[in-house]
Parts: structure tokens; C-alpha cells; sequence
């Protein structure tokens, strides 16, 4: 499940823990005058749930079930709790549709599909299964951001989507309820876009499985979203995988124009629409998005009255997509000839001056093809990704051969896949390393599903290891060139100043984003030694005491107490203090933040007299100023531990109760 900011904003209402009805604005049901539960007083936050997890918030709530952010206690891992509600988990349909959702998802294995962990049913009767915990956004959250995707960005998730579905399809199960909701767009360490699907909640597998299976899918049912059911879902008749197909296609509709295709005034209308009425074309809906015709044509397929006339699997349309994709890099600025009407064909039988027109156009075409061939098999590419089209195109379908042949259970040719696509990422130059990267990852992939290839899943992490840390450092090296000439920067008029100064600011965020990398991979020293030299270079510019310079004091703080360099940490707390301290009626968190890392250090130091004092101002201010609950939780098990190592272990034990009940109404959304 996704923990986006649009998701944060729109759970944050109350509901009804009767008939799970959702409100603003109101602390009692006005349906049934039930008190209403919030992020505040939800009985199940901050407890432990299922032995081994620690509820943390609210993510989601849905007709069957609510779903909580969650903690493993034993592993460090933030997961996603699906739960049924209570006033339905004594319904035995019910809670079959919920074990079965745990069990298709479950079934299922690929990057592009939410993985599910555990299912269970607590002593107390809770139905409950455990799922990824996803960060980003979902594809509703996009179009309503955005209005409409662009088709180049769009395509790219098309095909990821396409990928996921035919991983369902190929274990009989129909996802049912495909929609922009449904898709969660990740962002990864290296700045792509990896798509998950999400919510089997109604998904059919098709294979019966007994009365009990029939009972719970069987034809007459209408389930789904109505702006994106297929007309045999709609007509509550027997469905296969060509209704996701049909689905699809309304969702890409829907992504590139920002309005869905059919959409009725009320829910029989929608149905009656998808039944019957045909969607406007894309030239109606979104003339100024230009998107290719061939693209259009493809969706209206997807988009068939009957099942039959609709492409029968996603593979095809993965390949149409993929082969679109393709032709759009190639053609370049050419878009038009994309868009555009396919040119009319002239009658043999017309005058010779139409004649020498269509010698002229063939010869034209001709030259065009020659050019497209040079430009496809001998251009070099860009200076920061260099390798022929042709190449690059070799190994996309190299490594879309290596995600089938995963997926079929074929690993031996699999990995023979792999090892062409790896020497295909050596001869790129720039964008191999990233290729090979991604080689790699689906090498681990494979030999994490192949029996017997323990060691070579241990060479392969180890690569991928050395490969990010090779990149860190490389990163680092080229923040370090960059400080160097920052530090030439003239400043020898008020004018320059100020430009220096602005340029200086400028390059702190990726100052600490590369002093994160470095301290993740566990390079402290290095770490340390490339902070040493920005506070040198910012300190000039921008003065020791710039809140940008306390940042990257408190960055360097990490790295010194990861070499245990504790003589030099004291100090820069102190500085970053005094600064703070300065800002304490504009910024108090600051502030306290920053006291409280000193006091914490030297109660870590066993400098006792110096904690409590600055741990007890801290907690002072915490009061006075109201800070977040956040905070003030973690002064008081601080506080609780001065108390304790003082032999003040009665008024420990009632801090650390007090922090606990100050948790349990604490939020963690902004």
C-alpha cells in the first residue's frame, strides 16, 4: 500500500468503527451516533498486533477492510496490515473474498505486483494479512496532480502495468478492479519509475476451486469500479482476462486525456455507457497532448465491445507498446508523421507528372530510410550515454526475454539471456554502468528463485554492493571538484559576494544527499573528509554561523561518531546550538532539536551533570513552545534515562509511562 501525500491528506478524516462511513469536520456518526476514530484514538495504534508488530497509523480504509502502517519488532521493516472489519469478519463470505485476496497476491511474485508476506487470523478473530509498505504515489495521484500524463512518460508505465497483468494472467487470476487507484508509481535510487499494482481485493482465480470458489465469484455478481468495467463485467457475466484488458484500456484513456472515457451521471448510467456508447476520440478530448495515432488505436482496441475483438493477452500489448516506444526514439522531432493521417496512396493510372511526383517521394523516402539505418546502427548516442540505438534496443529485448523466461520457471535460459544482455551493458559506455546495474538486480532476482544457486546469489549482491559504492564514491568526487572551484569563486565586489553566496547555498542540499549516500554505504571516513572540506568552502562564503553550515555540521556529527571520533562532536553540537538558539522564537524546533542531541550525547558520554541540564531545558521548552508530540516523546525516554542512571528509578519508570501514553496519541503525518 502507498503512503502518499494525497492519501495522507485524504485519510486523515474520521470513521465510523460501526458502518466504517468516513467524515469531516465531526466527532460522532450522524448515521448511528458512534464516536468516530481518528489517527488520535484509534484503539489499535502504538499497540502490538499479531505478536510481532507495532501499529503505527491509518493508510487506508475501504468497504470490507482498513489498512494500518506497521512495524516488524523483529525486522527492520515498515509494512502495510490489511485488516477485515470487525462488523463483518464473522460473515463467512466475507472473510473467504479476504482469504482469497491474500491468497492470489500472495501467489503471485513479480516487480510489478505488491508482495503479500503473511495472512492469519489473530486469537482475537482479527483476519488480517501483511503486505509491502510502498512510499510514493499512485497513479490517481498523479492525473489529479497533473491533469493528464504526458504519452512519453505514460508509455513507460503502460508497459510495467502490462508486465504485472500478464504475471496475473499467467496464474489464472483476474485482477477485476484495475484503475489509477490501483497503481503505485515508485521512485527508485536511480530515478526511475517502477510501477506496482495493488488491491486483488475482488480478484478471481479462474481455475474453480469447489462450491465454496463458484459461490463467492459466480456470474450475476457486479464488482469493480464502474468507470472502468468492461460491458460483460457490467452485465454481471462471466469474465476472463480480457475484461482487465478492457480495463486497461479505459485507464490509459483516462492517464493521457485526465478524464476517463465513459463516465454517466449516476452508477446505472456509467454501466449502461460501457454497454452501449463509444468515447470521444483523443483529438476531442485532449488536442493539445498530440498523442500518436497508433497509440489511440491501440487503447480503442483494448476498449472492444466484446472480449473476442479486444487484444487477447497483455503481451501483445506489451510488444505494440514496446515497438511505439521504440519508433518515437528513432523518429525523434518527427512526431507528426506519428500523429498525423497515413498519406493517400496516388492511382497507377495518373498522368506522369504524378508519376515523377512518386519517383521524387520514393526517392526522398529511400534517402530518409538510408539515414534512419545510419542513425540506428552507427550513431554513437549522447557523450553520458553512448551506444548505437540498435544496441540499447538489443538489450531491452534481452532483458524483456529474461523477465518471461523468470516468470515461465525457464532459468537456465534465463541466465543465458542475462549473460548476453551483460556483455550488451559492457560495450555501453555512461548508461551501462546503470544497465548493468539493472542486469545484475535481475541476476539476483533469478538466483533467488533458482534452487541450488546460493553462492551466485551472494557474488551478484556483493557486485551490485560494489557497483553503488563505486557510484557513491564517483559522486563524491565530482561534489568534490565542484567545491574546489566553488571555493575560486570571486568575491571581490558586493555583486560577486552575493553571487557567491547564492551559489554556495545552492550546493548544500546535494552536499548532504551525497554525505547520505556515503554514510549508507558505511564510507564514514570518506564521508567526514568530504564534509571537512564544504565546511571549510561554506564557512567562507556563507559565514560559521549560516544555518546552512549547522546543517552540514550536523551531517559530519554522523560521521565522526561512526569513526568514534568523540572529541571533535562536542564542539560542533554547541556551535549548532548557539545558532539555533538565536532562531528560538521563529524556529523553537530547532532548537530543542538541537539541545536534545546534546543532551542525548552526553548522556551517551556519561557527562550526567551536563545531560540532565540540557535535557531538562529541552523538555521545558518542549512545553512551553508545544512542539510536535514526536519530540517530546523521545525528551522524556531520554529524560527517563538520566533519572534512572541518577538511581531515580521510581520517577523513571512514571516518565517512561508517561511517554508511552503521549505516544499512543502521537501521529506520524504532518
Amino acid at each position: 500500500m502507498t503512503d502518499s501525500k494525497t492519501q495522507r491528506v485524504k485519510f486523515e478524516r474520521k470513521y465510523c468503527p460501526k458502518c466504517y462511513a468516513q467524515f469531516e469536520q465531526v466527532d460522532v456518526c450522524p448515521d448511528d451516533g458512534t464516536t468516530l476514530r481518528g489517527q488520535d484514538n484509534d484503539p489499535l495504534i502504538g499497540k502490538s498486533f499479531a505478536e510481532r508488530y507495532v501499529i503505527q497509523s491509518v493508510l487506508g480504509l475501504g468497504g470490507m477492510s482498513i489498512v494500518y502502517k506497521a512495524q516488524h519488532k523483529l525486522m527492520d521493516r515498515t509494512v502495510a496490515i490489511k485488516m477485515l472489519h470487525s462488523n463483518i469478519k464473522n460473515d463467512h463470505t466475507s472473510l473467504e473474498r479476504f482469504r482469497m485476496e491474500a491468497q492470489a497476491a500472495s501467489s503471485l511474485s513479480h516487480q510489478n505486483i505488491i508482495a503479500v508476506y503473511d495472512f492469519g487470523v489473530t486469537d482475537q478473530g482479527e483476519a488480517f494479512f501483511v503486505m509491502d509498505y510502498l512510499s510514493g504515489e499512485t497513479l490517481q495521484d498523479l492525473i489529479e496532480r497533473k491533469g493528464k500524463v504526458p504519452y512519453e512518460r505514460a508509455l513507460h508505465i503502460f508497459k510495467q502495468i502490462c508486465d504485472g497483468l500478464g504475471a496475473a494472467h499467467k496464474k489464472s487470476i483476474v485482477h477485476r478492479d484495475l484503475k489509477p487507484a490501483n497503481v503505485c508509481l515508485l521512485k527508485e535510487d536511480d530515478g526511475t519509475e517502477l510501477v506496482k499494482l495493488v488491491d486483488f481485493g475482488i480478484a478471481k482465480l479462474l481455475p474453480a476451486s469447489g462450491k465454496a470458489q463458484l459461490s463467492l465469484t459466480r456470474t450475476g455478481e457486479v464488482f469493480g469500479s464502474p468507470i472502468y468495467m468492461s460491458p460483460e463485467q457490467c452485465q454481471g457475466l462471466e469474465l476472463d482476462k480480457r475484461s482487465d484488458i478492457y480495463a486497461l484500456g479505459c485507464l490509459m484513456y483516462e492517464a493521457l486525456t485526465g478524464e476517463p472515457p465513459l463516465a454517466g451521471a449516476t452508477f446505472l448510467e456509467t454501466l449502461n455507457m460501457h454497454v452501449s456508447a463509444t468515447p470521444k476520440s483523443f483529438a476531442q478530448m485532449a488536442p493539445e497532448a498530440k498523442i500518436p495515432a497508433a497509440l489511440e488505436q491501440l487503447i480503442f482496441h483494448c476498449m472492444a465491445k466484446k472480449p473476442e475483438e479486444r487484444p487477447q493477452n497483455t503481451e501483445e500489448i506489451r510488444d505494440q507498446l514496446s515497438a511505439l516506444t521504440l519508433a518515437l526514439s528513432s523518429t525523434g522531432a518527427n512526431r507528426a508523421t506519428m500523429s498525423g493521417p497515413m498519406p493517400s496512396v496516388p492511382c497507377p493510372n495518373q498522368p506522369a507528372k504524378v508519376n515523377k511526383f512518386i519517383a521524387v517521394a520514393l526517392a526522398v523516402s529511400l534517402i530518409a530510410m538510408a539515414g534512419f539505418a545510419g542513425f540506428y546502427f552507427f550513431w554513437p548516442g549522447p557523450p553520458d550515454d553512448r551506444g548505437t540505438p540498435a544496441t540499447k534496443m538489443f538489450w531491452a529485448m534481452k532483458m524483456s526475454d529474461v523477465s518471461n523466461l523468470i516468470s515461465q520457471g525457464s532459468y537456465a535460459d534465463a541466465e543465458k539471456a542475462l549473460n548476453d544482455a551483460e556483455a550488451l551493458s559492457r560495450t555501453l559506455v555512461g548508461g551501462g554502468q546503470a544497465r548493468l546495474e539493472l542486469v545484475w538486480r535481475q541476476r539476483a532476482d533469478l538466483y533467488s528463485k533458482w534452487e541450488g544457486h546460493a553462492e551466485l546469489l551472494e557474488k551478484t549482491n556483493n557486485q551490485i554492493i560494489a557497483l553503488l559504492t563505486a557510484r557513491v564514491v564517483n559522486e563524491m568526487k565530482k561534489q568534490y571538484e565542484s567545491l574546489k572551484k566553488l571555493e575560486t569563486f570571486p568575491t571581490d565586489s558586493a555583486v560577486a559576494a552575493t553571487n557567491a553566496k547564492l551559489r554556495a547555498e545552492a550546493e548544500v542540499p546535494s552536499i548532504l544527499v551525497t554525505a547520505g549516500k556515503l554514510n549508507a554505504r558505511k564510507l564514514h571516513l570518506e564521508q567526514a573528509r568530504f564534509l571537512e572540506k564544504a565546511l571549510e568552502v561554506e564557512r567562507k562564503l556563507l559565514g560559521a554561523d549560516s544555518p546552512s553550515v549547522c546543517k552540514i555540521e550536523g551531517s559530519l556529527i554522523d560521521g565522526y561518531i561512526s569513526l568514534r571520533n568523540f572529541p571533535a562532536v562536542r564542539p560542533l553540537l554547541l556551535h549548532i546550538c548557539s545558532v539555533t538558539e538565536k532562531e528560538l522564537d521563529t524556529s523553537p524546533e530547532d532548537y530543542i532539536r538541537a539541545l536534545a542531541r546534546l543532551g542525548q550525547f552526553d548522556l551517551d558520554q556519561s557527562r550526567l551533570k551536563e545531560a540532565e541540564s540540557e535535557l531538562k531545558k529541552a523538555l521545558d521548552l518542549v512545553k512551553e513552545k508545544k512542539v510536535n508530540k514526536e519530540l517530546q516523546v523521545l525528551l522524556m525516554r531520554s529524560w527517563a534515562d538520566i533519572l534512572n542512571q541518577t538511581n531515580r528509578q521510581k520517577e523513571s519508570q512514571e516518565t517512561l509511562k508517561k511517554a508511552d501514553a503521549l505516544e499512543k496519541t502521537a501521529t506520524d503525518l504532518p
